[in-house]
């Protein structure tokens, strides 16, 4: 089988594609030929799993200053996915790379061009899929003073234009019109998903060589492990490290921050101040073992790992970004973890890190990881597709 992968095009943050990369490096090793059609984005770069076509880099409307996103269709909008002119450039580029490369299968995560390509080139794809996408496909309509109500008549516009007439939202384009749905997660934690027609739900599409290499910054002596990841949220590292210092002071506490940044107020990383140990994006799951709490922005791959390795989650999702909030109030209902909506306090964080490590949090998490462990992952995504393609 021959799958090409096609990232979403102007991410924020790093969950598509490692997803991505995933299921490539899975696919791989079940002895599939494997490309993908992106930007060169680091990753790719960096662990290269098989070539690269050239991908449209979509112009953002303006500087991303703010990187939250209410809706699904403020998502597309600010990483300039919806505009029809880059959107009929992307249709083209991915129609002469499925040309070049004659996939069986396209597979990916946001991307609102695959399927006008697909439906063009009749090669069929396979799409992840989040709760957070469904915002149009099991929720009201945008009212008339919706700013991002133009999102779907844009980009079904020139689904129209390849002979696409039949959705009403781009989230029907992208997931009533997919060959399968990945859903990276189980039921238990987004169970509006089981309403989706073809969804099978796989566990967390973690990528090892990022998820699993150890941190370079020195082990953790002290009695209370924590580990902090913020990713590209609106709380921001720089932001929280003299709150972290205050809020875990030493000796008791020793925490390390897995920042996006490579330096901090002009110095680079790795470094240390107080308590706070700061490095380039050391593995989480490495960094997870033995600890006492995580402090995360919410993202779907950070919650994974730490419910796999039991710990309980301290979220700081920012203020509105539907993503982080949604995930952090499935884990408060599930108990285990607690919301800090916007920047916190030292004083806040202590107090939800203290409750959530004292009042059976970590239990809990580790009854939700067990859920997820019993899944394949990226193994049994590929499966899922190879048995759809068969059929």
């Amino acid at each position: 089988m021959r799958i090409l992968f096609e990232p979403i095009a102007g991410a924020v943050g790093l969950g598509a594609i490692t997803r991505c990369l995933a299921l490539a490096q899975a696919a791989a090793l079940r002895g599939h030929s494997v490309a993908f059609h992106a930007q060169p984005y680091p990753l790719l770069e960096k662990f290269p799993v098989g070539p690269r076509y050239d991908a449209v880099v979509p112009t953002r409307p303006q500087p991303l200053i703010d990187p939250q996103s209410s809706t699904f269709s403020e998502a597309l909008s600010i990483r300039g996915l919806t505009q029809p002119d880059y959107l009929r450039e992307a249709v083209r580029s991915e129609l002469k790379t499925i040309e070049q490369y004659r996939p069986d299968v396209v597979v990916t995560e946001w991307q609102p061009s695959v399927p006008i390509a697909a439906h063009a080139s009749g090669v069929p794809f396979v799409a992840t899929l989040a709760t957070t996408e469904l915002s149009r496909l099991v929720g009201e309509r945008p009212g008339p003073d919706d700013p991002f109500g133009d999102v779907d008549r844009d980009v079904l516009g020139v689904a129209r234009e390849y002979g696409i007439d039949d959705c009403a939202a781009v989230d029907e384009l992208l997931h009533l019109r997919s060959l399968v749905n990945i859903a990276p997660t189980v039921p238990e934690l987004e169970p509006l998903l089981t309403g989706v027609p073809r969804t099978h739900f796989v566990g967390p599409l973690l990528f090892p060589p990022l998820e699993l290499r150890q941190p370079d910054i020195a082990a953790h002596r002290a009695r209370e492990k924590v580990l902090v990841y913020l990713g590209a949220g609106a709380v921001s590292v720089q932001s929280m490290v003299g709150v972290l210092g205050d809020a875990f002071p030493a000796p008791q506490y020793e925490v390390l921050v897995a920042a996006r940044e490579q330096e901090i107020d002009g110095e680079p990383l790795p470094l240390r101040r107080g308590s706070v140990a700061i490095a380039h994006e050391p593995g989480l799951m490495a960094a997870l073992q033995d600890c006492s709490v995580a402090v995360l922005r919410g993202s779907q791959n950070a919650v994974a790992a730490s419910l796999m390795a039991g710990v309980p989650i301290v979220g700081l999702p920012g203020t509105r970004d539907s993503e982080p909030m949604y995930n952090m109030k499935v884990i408060e209902a599930h108990g285990c973890g607690r919301l800090l909506a916007g920047v916190p306090s030292a004083s806040d964080v202590a107090e939800a890190a203290a409750a959530v490590m004292a009042d059976g949090s970590a239990e809990r998490a580790g009854l939700l990881g067990a859920l997820l462990r019993a899944k394949g992952g990226p193994t049994e995504a590929i499966t899922v597709i190879e048995q759809a393609l068969g059929g």
